[in-house]
């Protein structure tokens, strides 16, 4: 008898782990399956960000590509219709003045369009922190997002402005190297020309005549490499023309 109480008190253990073992198996799939839902819900929440993010993004070039069109036409009216000179639209009271303007009419257009569009961007941020921006006024959330488009406006601008810079400097560079290249061959050709007078004599009864001489101080070119029968400075200027064509 006491030997039958013994094997049921160890028995009673290894059941009870038994049911803590099962209980664990079954919890665990919920447990993963609610990491899970909280990923899906924090991937759900970015992906409204990205998309608001990107059409603010382009609401501000739009913005910025406007603004630009309309101070062309103001310049264009400025210097034709109201007799203004370049340099007055270069000055420093006129540059302010757009700058300030230009930042106001974005400050408006980008509120006109959030309002517009239904742009509202600490909306879309509201999961991130619900207790500070659930409850902020769809009016509010509209006036800050247009706020956001139109002073967003000048960074694109000066993007625009930075990548027309290179595009000019590359466009400078390029025709600085076709004059070198074009200053080179006039040189080249003005000394050939000027050593090519110099062999020059007069034969009596002859004429002038040219005394026969070799070509190899031109970089190392023979006589055999220049064609017979040509001027020697339309060869050397084809010469320099190959060597300094870009």
């Amino acid at each position: 008898m006491s030997q039958g109480k013994s094997r049921l008190g160890l028995a009673r253990p290894m059941v009870w782990s038994m049911i803590a073992l099962a209980a664990g198996a079954l919890s665990a799939p919920d447990a993963a399956w609610a990491a899970q839902l909280g990923q899906e819900s924090a991937s759900g929440e970015a992906s409204q960000v990205w998309p608001m993010l990107l059409a603010m993004l382009a609401a501000s070039t739009g913005v910025e590509r406007l603004i630009e069109l309309l101070w062309n036409y103001s310049d264009w009216f400025l210097l034709n219709a109201r007799g203004w000179q370049p340099a007055h639209l270069r000055s420093a009271q006129y540059v302010q003045f757009k700058s300030g303007t230009s930042l106001l009419l974005g400050v408006v257009m980008g509120i006109l369009i959030a309002n517009a569009l239904g742009m509202q961007f600490l909306y879309s941020l509201a999961p991130f922190a619900p207790n500070l921006l659930a409850n902020v006024p769809a009016g509010w959330d509209i006036v800050i997002t247009g706020l956001l488009i139109g002073a967003g406006a000048k960074p694109v601008h000066d993007l625009f402005g930075i990548v027309t810079g290179f595009k000019n400097w590359l466009g400078a560079s390029a025709i600085k190297q076709r004059e070198a290249a074009g200053a080179e061959l006039a040189e080249g050709v003005l000394k050939l020309a000027q050593s090519d007078a110099q062999s020059m004599i007069d034969v009596p009864g002859v004429g002038p005549a040219r005394l026969h001489a070799s070509s190899g101080g031109l970089d190392g070119y023979d006589e055999e490499v220049l064609e017979e029968g040509a001027p020697s400075v339309d060869k050397y200027a084809d010469m320099l023309r190959n060597r300094t064509a870009l």
